[in-house]
């Protein structure tokens, strides 16, 4: 949902867009807390995690103020504290460890009959649930703030409570009760509340009106927004909200207006180094150049357009992957697909005309999808990465996008599959922009498939709700299509009418863009007609001269040649001794590289002798595991995955680690994983996963100088590690990102890793969780790095992705574990294919039990 974006912009700004002002508040704090005592000194630091939320800094102070507050037995104050420590984890997303912390601040609040802190508490509380998804107990604990603010007539908070609420009820698709509950919010706010608690409330009803498709609304609300934000000079707040204006300026056809918007958006994000809203301008300014390219154009104007536009999506997409933003790479990677997309028919439109889509008819499909094949393939990144996060919405979008150039290519099963996926989840989230989308592309389908009255029926419903919803652009592709079904049908005064409202609606929205090219074309034959006027005053002038002018150019080319001719051979004898002294120093410059390359490569090649030498032998494999294989496969000489393997009292540790890069660097942190893990479990004689885990993380951060610094170095791994009690038949495990696999019963049991590395991290602070299993004869474990799911390849270049390895896990785990190495291992190689590198190490280590 569009107003969403506040908030998570909010939370995961990059810390270079934090204030010079706010800066100066930490400073001054540190200040005073030397010499404070007590519970000033507990106040500074609650104010200092205040003010550093975004960092891990944030949490320290809260925690120091924790402790002094139980050192005094301050009651009040450790629930501060805690609260404090709630909102830490509930602003960097982890909103499980915040509401620990949350019911802890509670049950203190309750217990000293605070209840001001009570209504806050609680309405975070929900808000912790909304984020989680639990929407039954969001809207318990939020009902529970409000109640409790209306009855001790705190107004402010309660204004606050009903935001939260009307958020709530819009996402369990009670849009229209949202609204109510915003707008009731909103009137308190105006007599009781702050001009930032104010501008919150707009945003919010800005976010709601747009979803619920009332644009005119929507843009109101964030007109009034901005207003406030200006006067209170806010740049970030500013630029967020003109951003959000932008979009709903986008969605109604206004262009012109959302490109002013992007662009003074975009403006105030980059004098702040807002990184997230720079590339969020970028990309909705491609879309914008996307929709500027219409048929009025010429195709060289459209393809230029596009390359713009493919061009600013290309800079959003790696801002998003630098930020590791998951959800913002689909959607980038679905935008280069659109571009893509529009570049292709442009492609058609040069070739066939303005009845293309025709044309494609009469031609064979496969050439038709080789020209749309960079599109296919960015919609189905894009859609793979929407179903793991389970955004409803987007997946809406892509299967409209799929389905609707499934049509060009003729592969109907496709549409209706794609098609009616859509439609039933639009029609389940009450998305009516989408709903009509999809009817659109319907009605293609079926006058594709020359179903008339089919393709008449879903234009006319998906017609009426783009009136409803006054989106310009899908009426006149709507009344397009409906003019050609007509014209099919023999119904031409249907044809005729709808025809004159396509026209009129097209004129309306490119009016500015005819004008400026009316302009030009004005201008140019000015230019022409003056230029052809002195043409022909001085033509009479210029035939008496043109004998004499005529006679002294060809003796001025005669002197002139003959001076080139001598100078080029002059020149010639001297590139030839030159180019054959560069030549020598060349072949003596490319012997010397060739050397130094040669000693450089035996070094790597010496390095891996001695990486192999520290990894477990196969025969004290062989001899502690009965049935087992380990696939090692380096992307260079060395590697950045390593396995290990020791054996204590009966008891083996099995290893399997991703570090930081390949090559040589990798290699160097994995010979420092290896050197540790010996410290750790044969020195020191640590045998439970999850200890091991966190005592290399404290290694490695100790050895690396990890303090958390901005623009530090964060190396370190992703690891799965377990403790098999083979007597007992015991297996104890942890994993740092990399999980582990069991198959039981031909049946996949998936043990999910802890989401942070072995490594600094905003949670280093927590410990790694230690997984106990018992295990049944047969059983079949897998523990592996991300190489292989992250392989390109195949017919399309798209990754294998884990889903697709584990299936491959199951399908083979009966086979004998050498004949699992070797399937694995080819399968590896099919799937790279002739035309993809290995893009990373891989490692995979399987035991039967």
């Amino acid at each position: 949902m569009l107003y969403r974006l506040l908030v998570i912009l909010l939370l995961f700004l990059d810390i270079t867009a934090f204030s010079q002002e706010a800066q100066s508040k930490t400073d001054s704090l540190l200040t005073r807390l030397e010499s404070a005592k007590g519970i000033e000194k507990i106040d500074i630091y609650l104010e200092l995690s205040e003010e550093n939320l975004f960092s891990n800094k944030g949490y320290e102070y809260a925690q120091s103020a924790l402790e002094i507050a139980e050192e005094l037995n301050n009651q009040k104050l450790k629930a501060n504290s805690l609260y404090a420590l709630g909102r830490f984890y509930y602003v960097n997303a982890l909103e499980e460890d915040a509401l620990e912390y949350f019911f802890q601040a509670l049950e203190i609040y309750n217990s000293i009959n605070n209840v001001e802190s009570v209504i806050q508490t609680k309405r975070y509380i929900g808000k912790c649930y909304y984020y989680l998804n639990s929407l039954e107990k969001s809207q318990e604990f939020t009902q529970q703030s409000l109640e409790l603010a209306d009855s001790n007539d705190f107004k402010t908070e309660k204004a606050k409570t009903l935001i939260d609420l009307g958020e709530l009820l819009a996402k369990k698709n009670h849009l229209s009760e949202g609204i109510e509950k915003v707008i009731e919010a909103l009137e308190i706010l105006k007599e009781q509340g702050t001009k930032k608690e104010l501008y919150l409330a707009y945003n919010s009803l800005g976010g709601l009106y747009f979803d619920h498709g009332e644009y005119q609304e929507s843009i109101e609300a964030y007109l009034k927004e901005i207003e406030i934000k200006e006067q209170l000079k806010d740049t970030r707040g500013v630029a967020i909200s003109r951003h959000n204006l932008g979009n709903t300026h986008r969605v109604i056809g206004n262009y012109q207006t959302a490109l002013e918007q992007y662009q003074k958006s975009l403006s105030l994000s980059d004098s702040i180094n807002f990184i997230r809203l720079i590339a969020a301008n970028n990309r909705e300014i491609g879309v914008v150049y996307e929709s500027l390219s219409r048929t009025l154009l010429s195709v060289e104007e459209n393809r230029a357009n596009y390359k713009r536009a493919l061009s600013f999506h290309e800079d959003a997409l790696k801002a998003y992957q630098a930020l590791e933003d998951r959800q913002a790479i689909a959607q980038s990677l679905n935008n280069i697909a659109n571009t893509y997309s529009h570049i292709a028919t442009t492609q058609f439109v040069e070739q066939y005309g303005e009845f293309w889509e025709d044309s494609l008819y009469q031609i064979s499909s496969n050439v038709i999808t080789s020209t749309f094949g960079k599109t296919f393939e960015n919609y189905k990144l894009a859609l793979e990465i929407f179903e793991e996060l389970d955004e409803t919405n987007e997946i809406i979008k892509i299967n409209i996008n799929l389905g609707a150039h499934y049509i060009y290519v003729r592969n109907w099963g496709d549409v209706t599959q794609h098609l009616n996926k859509a439609l039933r989840l639009a029609r389940e989230t009450n998305n009516q922009y989408d709903i009509a989308l999809t009817l659109y592309y319907f009605g293609e389908y079926f006058y594709r498939t020359g179903n008339l009255q089919n393709a008449e029926k879903n234009l006319q419903q998906s017609l009426l709700i783009a009136e409803e919803l006054g989106t310009k652009d899908l009426k006149r592709h709507v009344n397009q299509k409906l003019a050609r079904v007509y014209e099919k049908a023999g119904n031409l005064s249907e044809a005729l009418k709808h025809t004159k409202i396509y026209n009129h609606i097209k004129d309306e929205i490119f009016s500015e863009q005819s004008q400026k090219i009316i302009t030009e074309m004005q201008t140019k034959y000015e230019t022409e007609k003056k230029e052809q006027e002195i043409k022909l005053l001085n033509n009479e002038r210029a035939l008496n001269h043109s004998i004499i002018q005529r006679q002294r150019l060809t003796l001025a080319i005669t002197i002139g040649g003959l001076v080139v001719i001598l100078a080029f051979a002059v020149l010639l004898i001297n590139m030839i001794r030159q180019k054959q002294r560069a030549n020598r120093i060349l072949e003596e410059k490319n012997e010397l590289i060739s050397n130094q390359k040669q000693e450089i490569t035996d070094s790597i090649r010496y390095a891996s002798r001695i990486q192999n030498a520290i990894l477990p032998s196969a025969n004290l494999l062989n001899e502690s595991l009965k049935e087992h294989f380990v696939l090692f496969i380096p992307r260079d000489i060395v590697s950045g995955d390593f396995y290990w393997f020791t054996k204590q009292q009966n008891k083996m540790i099995i290893v399997a680690a991703d570090c930081t890069g390949h090559g040589v660097p990798g290699a160097f942190m994995s010979m420092l994983g290896v050197s540790f893990l010996y410290e750790i479990v044969n020195k020191e004689g640590v045998m439970q996963p999850a200890r091991i885990l966190n005592m290399l993380r404290d290694f490695i951060k100790l050895t690396l100088s990890q303090t958390g610094k901005k623009d530090e170095q964060k190396d370190g791994m992703d690891i799965s590690l377990c403790m098999l009690d083979h007597d007992n038949m015991k297996l104890e495990w942890a994993g740092a990102y990399n999980p582990l696999v069991l198959i039981r019963n031909k049946e996949i049991i998936e043990y999910k890793a802890d989401k942070m590395p072995v490594a600094i991290h905003i949670t280093d602070h927590k410990n790694f969780t230690n997984h106990k299993i018992d295990l049944q004869p047969n059983d079949v474990f897998y523990m592996y790095s991300d190489g292989f799911p992250d392989q390109f390849g195949g017919d399309q270049g798209r990754k294998f992705m884990s889903k697709r390895f584990k299936q491959l896990l199951l399908d083979i785990h009966e086979k004998p574990m050498s004949e699992q190495k070797e399937i694995l291992r080819n399968e590896h190689i099919q799937w790279r294919g002739d035309n993809y590198d290995q893009i990373d190490d891989i490692v995979v280590f399987g035991v039967k039990v």
